[in-house]
């Protein structure tokens, strides 16, 4: 439980829908940024479901990572208190230490946002095929599939006020994913700097909750 709580104080992540308190009530850790529908339309349900089971994935991924990192570190110390230690042990550490380093610092983070960025645009596909019958063909291959989706959404009567913010929050995704397909990983540093994982997930959610929340109104208008 400690490396998991290490890992949501640096991250901001947590298992979905859970959450820890300390002797004194206070939240410490939580996964409550994750939306659970309340009422069941089987669409929203799986793919909050399927958010939820990204979160977790990508959050156990994190805890082995900096477990790894502080495992190897550790074992450096070891190896120094140790007289005894030979040469082959400080070979086998100095290489490994900055290569989890980098690890930490950019795969365990940058993995999370690819992920994300394709769940979403699996998620507002699977919106237009279980409640539309599917979608167009996206005409103009500069509009990446989260605007394309989500504008087809919205003319179908899907009301969903601030749409622009929402597609905002997500839009950072498209530059990440891009940029780790094509192996710029300076690019990728650079952009991770500014982005927090909790936030990216609390986006991708409440994206999806005003989805929810705009089919629920429609079908309600239309009984």
């Amino acid at each position: 439980m400690d490396a998991e709580l290490v890992t949501a104080e640096k991250y901001g992540l947590f298992w979905a829908r859970s959450f820890v308190e300390d002797e004194s009530g206070r939240l410490i850790a939580d996964g409550l940024y994750i939306y659970q529908p309340d009422r069941f339309w089987e669409p929203f349900w799986v793919l909050f479901d399927r958010l939820g089971q990204l979160n977790d994935y990508c959050f156990n991924q994190l805890v082995a990572s900096e477990t790894k990192l502080s495992e190897l570190q550790a074992e450096h110390e070891r190896a120094i208190e140790d007289k005894a230690s030979g040469a082959e042990v400080f070979d086998y550490l100095s290489e490994q230490i900055p290569a989890w380093v980098d690890n930490v610092a950019i795969f365990a983070k940058a993995a999370p946002i690819v992920l994300l960025a394709s769940f979403t645009e699996w998620g507002l596909k699977h919106i237009a095929i279980s409640l539309f019958r599917g979608s167009p063909k996206k005409a103009d291959r500069r509009m990446s599939d989260i605007q394309f989706y989500s504008g087809h959404l919205v003319s179908c009567g899907l009301e969903v006020e601030n749409i622009d913010e929402f597609l905002s929050r997500v839009g950072i995704f498209r530059s990440i994913r891009n940029n780790f397909a094509h192996g710029k990983w300076n690019e990728i540093e650079k952009d991770l700097q500014g982005i927090s994982l909790r936030e990216a997930f609390t986006g991708v959610s409440d994206m999806f909750e005003a989805f929810e929340d705009a089919a629920w109104r429609r079908e309600d208008a239309l009984a």
